[in-house]
């Protein structure tokens, strides 16, 4: 035995029970119909093992000379012959048929419990994607595959893994002993297949999850490339590259496929060795058996009835021994689903964060402070009291931000600027300079990796998470529409809108014109398999989901990138109307709606080059300049 190896297999072998037991945690609310359907197991196994009985009865008492057995009534013992082969051929029909409704119960209740704890998977599973940070969305291929594919792999280990290795034990059990009590010595010539199975078992078993789990990986790139390619399905046809990403998907599913065929290879010759062992254990007990029949140390009766158990009780075996690579292949799509659940939250309320309150508008009630100095001053004062509601205003402010998506390649030096409650500021610089990520830290989808932002001047990671986006309108370049009504999707922010709301957020956006023209109006059915709308008609629902929000905080990637100019004018004027009032900053490339914007910020690199009113920027002859001058594309 190698002793050195032994200490890591121990600890092997107690994180899989650990990793089974967390997986089983899901059933146990279903505790109850469990132990029924537990119960209803042992009962069709009790049944089971009086099928063999009255062909035993019929060959050594009705057509035998052998005594009938004592505890048959004795006037069916008179019967004549043909009425004792019909009474035993209807006892064993009635056998089999509560033996299958037993079965049948019991089945059917475990369908139930398998699919409830899938359920429960797949809650737990959306809902932490749900609070995961976008950096953890990338490979969305792969998260749907582990979301969906590998959650099943919980009820597999219910109803193929925890009770097959019930249902097996029992029976193996009861078989044993009601073997033991006909053939002692028939009986150990039986179970000799046993241990030679469990050494199968623990010979096969770790290269069966190994490549279980590598074959789990190659589908799951599957996945993603199917979603690649319909996300990228534009680009592939306008370059005319259909042959090549074509190529490229048939190169991955080939590996998929080569994956799962070494893992179900090793199956397939693992199952065919069991068998084969099975199968001479069975020959071995029928020779000895014969041998027996002939000493008249047992009757062809009994040796029938020991070959009927030494078949039932090989049958479990057999299970058992295809619990292992079930556990295998399960175990690691469990794995994989845990690798989400576990995953960590890496933005998340602080312990004591406080809670956050709308503040007065800019031009609030006399004797209150309306400007936006006064505001942050007024802001300020509150500031310093933990645990008390924070007013909002407006009040932002970068101070010395970092960020890095990986350690080794920051996207953000040292940003600082601020920006008062009330004021517009718009993002530019060259693709891929940080302009996004820096927005995407206000409402923070991620935080800092160094520095902070501030809102009335407290961090934001000391504001409780729901709270400070509740503040924050998102206006995005892609418009989201989601398949429900009109009216749902302005809604989505403000759930118990009025009709009269939605319609007033949606004339605001200028969207009430072409709404009116669809087919149900606010009622009408968009998005997946909805009515088909245009991207100005989509971003104009948005525009009208922002409005009604009716956030302070207003926040804007390249709202009118994918707008064709006349769609463009609806929406700039939208936009400057939504604006007003409320703290906005946007990334944009469009001079007509940077030009109106009191600040602009220049990220180059990741850092802030410039910043200052247009006016002032143009003197200064630098990147925003160049810009305005035609010398560089926003």
């Amino acid at each position: 035995m190698n002793l050195i190896a032994w200490p890591s297999e121990l600890t092997s072998s107690i994180a899989r029970l650990r990793l089974l037991i967390r997986a089983f945690a899901y059933f146990r609310p279903d505790a109850g119909r469990i132990g029924i359907s537990v119960g209803l197991l042992l009962a069709g196994i009790g049944v089971n093992l009086l099928k063999p009985w009255p062909l035993a009865i019929l060959v050594d008492s009705v057509l035998g000379n052998r005594p009938y057995p004592t505890w048959l009534p004795s006037h069916v013992q008179a019967w004549a012959q043909p009425a004792q082969i019909t009474a035993i051929v209807a006892a064993s029909l009635v056998i089999y048929m509560v033996h299958s409704a037993v079965c049948a119960g019991h089945v059917y209740l475990t369908i139930g419990i398998g699919l409830r704890g899938l359920r429960r998977v797949r809650d737990a599973v959306f809902g932490r994607i749900q609070r995961l940070s976008l950096r953890h969305c990338t490979t969305v291929g792969d998260v749907i595959f582990r979301a969906g594919t590998d959650t099943c792999a919980f009820q597999i280990l219910f109803q193929e893994g925890l009770l097959i290795v019930v249902s097996a034990t029992g029976t193996l059990l009861f078989m044993t002993v009601m073997m033991a009590r006909l053939n002692l010595y028939l009986t150990a010539i039986a179970l000799v297949a046993v241990p030679v199975l469990l050494v199968s078992i623990k010979a096969f078993g770790g290269a069966m999850r190994s490549r279980g789990m590598a074959a789990q990986q190659a589908e799951s790139k599957v996945y993603s490339f199917i979603h690649q390619g319909i996300t990228a399905l534009p680009l592939i046809q306008s370059h005319a590259r259909e042959h090549h990403e074509q190529e490229r998907f048939t190169a991955q599913t080939e590996a998929a496929r080569q994956k799962k065929m070494a893992q179900q290879g090793l199956e397939v010759f693992y199952w065919s060795s069991i068998s084969v062992i099975l199968g001479a254990c069975t020959l071995g007990v029928t020779w000895v058996g014969a041998q027996e029949v002939l000493a008249a140390k047992l009757t062809l009766g009994e040796l029938l009835v020991f070959l009927a158990y030494v078949a039932q009780l090989f049958e479990p075996l057999h299970q058992l021994s295809k619990v292992g690579a079930t556990l295998s292949s399960a175990s690691a799509s469990t794995r994989r689903v845990f690798e989400i659940l576990d995953a960590p939250e890496d933005v998340r309320d602080r312990p004591g964060a406080r809670p956050v309150l709308r503040g007065l508008d800019i031009d609030g009630p006399a004797g209150l402070p309306t400007s936006a100095e006064d505001m942050f001053a007024s802001a300020g004062a509150h500031a310093a009291l933990p645990g008390r509601p924070l007013q909002i205003y407006g009040n932002v402010t970068y101070d010395d931000v970092s960020f890095a998506y990986e350690p080794a390649r920051p996207t953000l030096h040292h940003v600082s600027f601020k920006l008062l409650a009330g004021t517009s500021a718009a993002i530019i610089g060259p693709s891929g300079a940080g302009k996004t990520t820096l927005l995407n830290l206000l409402p923070r989808f991620f935080d800092p990796s160094s520095g902070a932002v501030l809102l009335e001047g407290v961090d934001l990671r000391d504001l409780r998470l729901e709270h400070l986006r509740a503040q924050i309108g998102l206006v995005l370049q892609n418009p989201i529409i989601l398949p429900a009504t009109v009216a749902e999707n302005i809604a989505y922010g403000k759930p118990n809108a009025t009709m009269a709301e939605i319609e007033a957020a949606a004339h605001y956006a200028n969207a009430g014109a072409f709404i009116e023209r669809l087919p149900q109006q606010y009622r009408t059915v968009v998005g997946d398999g909805g009515a088909h709308l245009s991207v100005g008609e989509k971003q104009r629902i948005n525009l009208a989901r922002a409005f009604l929000k009716d956030a302070p905080i207003l926040l804007m990637d390249e709202p009118t990138s994918a707008l064709d100019v006349e769609s463009e004018a609806q929406v700039v004027a939208s936009l400057f109307a939504l604006m007003r009032g409320r703290t906005t900053l946007m990334v944009a490339h469009r001079l007509t709606t940077i030009r109106r914007v009191d600040k602009i910020l220049v990220v180059e690199n990741g850092r802030l080059t410039e910043t200052g009113a247009p006016d002032d920027l143009l003197a200064e002859q630098g990147y925003y300049a160049r810009a305005v001058t035609g010398q560089l594309d926003l």
